[in-house]
């Protein structure tokens, strides 16, 4: 029978003497032995390829298929046809009727699947469109939704060992800190911490355990608001790329540069209230992270990398008659650049200055006046009391400058940081006043141009752990003059004014939110201004264990 329609095939083909330009399949070339058949079927429709553009002729051929094609050259054959050619045809209707059959029914089966996805399209259609306005809907309310509150406490227990001149011993230090911050609306965000006072740094008090049963006083060390208005614009504070240490330089293996998190932020920041240590030197000589500010602060970012912050904080008020003059106030101004002239270099510099320090505690004058050999503070200027007074230098007003340099990847895959920074008092009168004094002193008071500098030296490997398995050390060489800051204002964990010191530190995360830290601190005075050094100045070693719990 497949002859009998291959020899129909083929009269029909010899009949017609129809060529087209071209062949219909890019898989049948025009000099094929079977190229005019194919090409007049294909154009009578008799015969279709497949959908990519080929005939694919060596294909075994399917009863269903060929009943397909039977049929489709039937409906070719009618009135006007040879009578051989008739016959041929009803001989083959009647041998492929089954096949037929079966593929009419197929067909309609086919439409009627048709029909039914083209509803069940509509159906999604609506369903689609319905979503859409759901989507749209949940999107401005999340827009509309301000971040919730967030709590933060932190409980540090320290074992302590010092070795000074007149004490050895172990203590137990706890500090616990409580905050809790809320972004009221897109400009606002309030938040305060509570702290208690049981040992902020290894010099402070004695605020340990076993205070007659009790810890020691509850304060509040933060209570603030912060106003991100945008009367300056705003800037895109981008996640930076982390360094891929295996050679590329660039984003890490896991992340594309394009796929780091930015956000859109104010350029100006306001705080207002008890706020915390908002200059942006992490290795400040002047102010450390356990000093508060009490007044206004202001930050204005150019952009990512460049900013400038400015503080006023009271440290003294004493609500006297004047409004200003029996205060004393605290000014700052701090521009630094990182990336600056190129990747890896930050650089900052900083003014400070004091208003009325004569109104602050002398405790906070130790370092910069002449404490005799039996820690007594030598009346300065002779009027029989010891006070703010008595100090070498009147004037608090210091310039500093500093640089960090840091290698992405050192070793270990971690980052190497290198820093220095430089403090000069500028304008300092201690060599004058010293020089008074001396003339009714029989042995003179040394006045030394290192009273009025500062400078710290430091490098640090790694960067802050985070996560568990991370950690990270430092070690820094740090001298701060008497005449450049109050001493209560100088990082107290190695030294405050008129002291050299030496500190090593290691973190390591052990857990999740939980951090275990040894520090090491060797602090000398820096001069002794002719004078003996008394037991309490005197070198003084300090190691700390510390266990953090954040949460």
């Amino acid at each position: 029978m497949r002859k009998l329609l291959l020899s129909l095939l083929a009269c029909m083909v010899l009949g017609s003497s129809v060529a087209w330009a071209g062949s219909a399949y890019d898989d049948v070339s025009t000099d094929h032995w079977a190229y005019n058949a194919l090409d007049y079927l294909t154009h009578r429709g008799v015969l279709e390829g497949y959908p990519d553009g080929f005939f694919k002729g060596d294909r075994t051929l399917t009863r269903y298929e060929f009943a397909q094609a039977i049929a489709r050259l039937l409906d070719t054959v009618g009135e006007g046809s040879p009578d051989d050619i008739n016959i041929m045809a009803e001989t083959l209707r009647a041998e492929f009727s089954d096949q037929l059959a079966g593929l009419s029914g197929r067909v309609d089966n086919l439409g009627n699947q048709v029909q039914d996805m083209n509803s069940t399209i509509m159906d999604l259609e609506g369903s689609v469109a319905d979503n859409t306005s759901r989507i749209g809907d949940l999107e401005g309310k999340v827009k509309d939704l301000k971040p919730g509150p967030a709590w933060k406490g932190e409980l540090r227990y320290r074992w302590q060992f010092e070795d000074w001149a007149d004490r050895n011993r172990f203590r137990q230090r706890i500090r616990f800190k409580l905050g809790y911050s809320k972004q009221i609306n897109d400009c606002v965000m309030l938040a305060w911490q509570f702290q208690t006072q049981t040992g902020n740094d290894a010099t402070s008090g004695n605020h340990t355990l076993g205070n007659q049963g009790r810890t020691a006083d509850i304060f509040l060390h933060e209570a603030y608001v912060k106003y991100s208005p945008g009367w300056f614009g705003y800037y895109q504070d981008c996640e930076k790329p982390k360094p891929n240490c295996g050679g590329c330089g660039g984003c890490n293996e896991c992340a594309k540069c394009e796929d780091l998190k930015c956000e859109c932020k104010s350029k100006l920041d306001i705080y207002a209230g008890i706020y915390p240590n908002i200059l942006t030197d992490e290795h400040e000589m002047v102010l450390d992270g356990d000093v508060n500010l009490q007044g206004l602060g202001l930050v204005y970012h150019f952009n990512q990398d460049f900013q400038l912050t400015s503080v006023a904080s009271i440290f003294v008020e004493k609500n006297g008659s004047d409004y200003f003059d029996d205060d004393t106030y605290f000014f700052a101004t701090e521009l630094r650049h990182n990336d600056f002239l190129f990747d890896g270099l930050d650089a900052w510099f900083g003014s400070y200055g004091w208003k009325n320090e004569n109104q602050l505690l002398a405790d906070y004058f130790e370092g910069n006046g002449l404490v005799l050999a039996d820690g007594s503070v030598f009346d300065f200027n002779g009027d029989g009391t010891v006070n703010g007074l008595d100090r070498f230098n009147s004037n608090f007003s210091v310039l500093k400058a500093g640089l960090q340099y840091t290698w992405d990847c050192a070793w270990d895959d971690k980052p190497l940081k290198i820093y220095g920074e430089y403090m000069m008092a500028c304008d300092s009168d201690a060599e004058d006043n010293i020089a008074i004094v001396n003339q009714g002193l029989a042995s003179p008071i040394i006045y030394e141009t290192s009273d009025d500098t500062g400078w710290v030296a430091g490098a640090q490997w790694g960067d802050k752990p985070k996560d568990c398995g991370d950690w990270f050390t430092f070690a820094r060489y740090k001298e701060i003059g008497a005449n450049t800051i109050p001493s209560g204002l100088g990082d107290s964990d190695t030294g405050g004014a008129n002291r050299n010191s030496f500190e090593w530190h290691w973190a390591y995360v052990w857990a999740p939110n939980c951090t275990v830290g040894v520090t090491y601190i060797l602090s000398k005075m820096h001069n002794a201004y002719g004078f003996q050094i008394p037991n309490s100045l005197d070198d003084r070693q300090t190691i700390q264990v510390d266990w953090v719990f954040k949460f």
